[in-house]
Formats: C-alpha cells, structure tokens, sequence
C-alpha cells in the first residue's frame, strides 16, 4: 500500500489532476490552452517511501512545440527555479529570439516547478551522433552570455547558498560523510580537494564586476535544441545563483569534454570548446586574459570534483568515473599549488 507521500507524488502522474491543478493555480496560461486531452510522458520516476525524484512532460496538440514539464524532488527545493524564471522573464531575455522556459506554477505541497519549455533533443543526444553541432555550440555561447547580462539588481537572496563552494547544498558535512561510510578510500582526496578549492574561490569571489547570474549545472544534458526550428534553450534552474559567471564556462568546457570522451576525438573536443569561448567572450566583449584563465581552472576543478561526489554517491555508484573526474580535480589543484 503506497504511503501518503507517494500518493500525494503519484498525483502528478494523474492528467485530470494536473489539469485541474493548473486551471487553479495558473489561470491566465490555462485561458490560453486546451488541458482536456493532456498526455503524459515520464522522464524520470523514482518514488520512494519518503523520497522522490521525478520528472514530468505533459502534451497537447495546443502546445505545438513547447510542452508542460513538471520537476520535483525531496532533496532541492524547486521554488528557487520558479522564482529565477520568473525574475529572468521580467530582467532578461527581452527583445530576443532567444527562448526562456516559461513559468507556470510552483505547488510547495509536493515540491514541483511546472514550466513551460520545448520540444527537442539535448546537446548530449548530438554528441553521441557524432553529429556537426557547431551551430549548437555557437548558439550555447550566445544562450549562456545573454544570461550572464542580466542584472544581478534584486537577484542576490536566490538560492544564497549555492553562491559558493563552500556552502553549496547538500554541503560536506552530509556528502563527506556518506563518502567515508560508502567508499573510505575515496574520503581523504575528496575532502582535501574540497578545502583546497574553498580555499581558492575565497580569494576570488571578492571582485564584484565577474559577479553574474549563473545557471550553475550548465552542461550538455541541459542543452535543449528545439526540434521545430533547431534554436537552443536550457533546462533545469535548480541551482541558479548569482556568483562568478566563470562557473557556468568551466562546467560546460570540462562536463563537454567529459561527455565526448570516447565519442569525439580530442582535437574535435578542443575546437567545440574553444568556439564556445570565443563565442562567450565575443559576446560579452570580454578579453580573456590569465585572471579569467585561472578562475576557469578553479571552476574546472570544482566541476570535476562536484561530478566525482555525484558519481560516488548515486545508485548504483559509478566508482570508475569517479575515479576518473577525482584525478582531473586533484590534477588542477596541484597545479595551483
């Protein structure tokens, strides 16, 4: 018998509900479409006793090329991502043909985001074509600089914690601890790495001009490519945040390198990641010189080292790619040293 938890997250699955949902709670986007024939397509679905992780397309032939999404978890609170939505649309974005998901509704009961965003594949799925996306990367380039010029006026209180290394949810106090329970051999590495890299950023994020907003997981996997008309979108605002705009360049360059290996050869992974930069700092008429350099390697750093905590703790652990992040992260550590 499911428990009260799961029946409440189970709801989200349930078309009629969903649609009542947003008719209550979204009003204005319901007038503007048709909720009666919604189709649901799971993407993620994992529902636990006390736990869930789960997310959601929802369908109808009046959302042409932009689909309902629905995310929600029990470990990240998703207002955060409604509310930096919501302060893109009025901020941001303006007078563009670049496409913002739209938010919908935040539902604090169960924890979930619904927005509004586009049908397509991410950049990964044309990464493992071995596939020409040049126009993609470019796109990237121009998607990611766009939000960086977005006022940081008003946005500072979004998800403060995530502003640095060092208080970054879940924290070290919870993942350094299931380290040492699940893999001990590991535990020493990661928390000298983490300390050192502290230790790096403090020195760093007190220059209030490399202050951004930041998506903070900008990576292929939440590069969206319309499949109507090939433009580029992001997903998953989860840990948007204002901080160093070098976050979001050093984990798109190291997770882009990281998710080719094996599918493109090196040469290829240096020309995507060096069109990107040029198109970033093009953009955004930056010079790039040893300053912005280094911060890219600390964010490299802590992109790697973030990835090989997540490799350690997911289930089933992948404690071969953990490895393999670690050794990248610890590499630029001492490299600063």
């Amino acid at each position: 018998m499911d428990t009260e938890h799961q029946k409440k997250i189970k709801q989200l699955f349930d078309s009629k509900f969903v649609a009542r949902l947003i008719k209550d709670q979204a009003p204005d986007f319901a007038e503007k479409y048709d909720l009666s024939i919604l189709t649901i397509k799971p993407i993620k679905r994992n529902i636990g006793t006390q736990s869930h992780h789960v997310i959601i397309q929802y369908n109808s032939p009046s959302f042409k090329d932009k689909p309902i999404f629905c995310s929600s978890s029990s470990d990240q609170n998703r207002e955060n991502a409604f509310n930096a939505l919501i302060f893109i649309q009025e901020n941001g974005f303006k007078n563009t043909d670049i496409f913002l998901p739209k938010p919908i509704l935040f539902d604090k009961h169960r924890n979930a985001f619904f927005y509004q965003g586009i049908e397509g594949e991410n950049l990964l799925h044309y990464i493992k074509l071995n596939a020409d996306i040049s126009d993609y990367i470019k796109q990237t380039a121009e998607w990611i600089s766009t939000l960086h010029e977005i006022t940081t006026n008003g946005a500072e209180n979004l998800n403060k914690q995530n502003s640095r290394i060092e208080t970054i949810v879940p924290g070290p106090e919870k993942f350094l601890k299931k380290i040492e329970q699940k893999f001990p051999e590991y535990f020493d590495t990661v928390k000298e790495n983490f300390k050192a890299l502290v230790e790096w950023e403090n020195k760093n994020l007190d220059d209030q001009k490399n202050l951004a907003l930041v998506h903070g997981d900008f990576h292929p996997e939440n590069i969206i490519i319309n499949k109507s008309n090939n433009k580029v979108s992001a997903i998953d605002f989860t840990d948007i945040c204002v901080s160093d705009y070098a976050r979001d360049i050093a984990n798109f360059i190291q997770q882009f390198r990281f998710m080719s290996l094996g599918r493109l050869s090196a040469e290829k992974i240096k020309h995507y990641q060096d069109m990107f930069l040029r198109g970033y700092f093009t953009a955004r008429d930056i010079k790039k010189d040893k300053d912005i350099e280094k911060r890219i390697q600390l964010y490299s750093a802590w992109t790697a080292l973030r990835s090989a905590i997540y490799f350690l703790l997911k289930s089933p652990a992948e404690p071969e790619n953990a490895n393999t992040v670690l050794k990248e992260a610890q590499s630029i550590v001492n490299q600063n040293e």
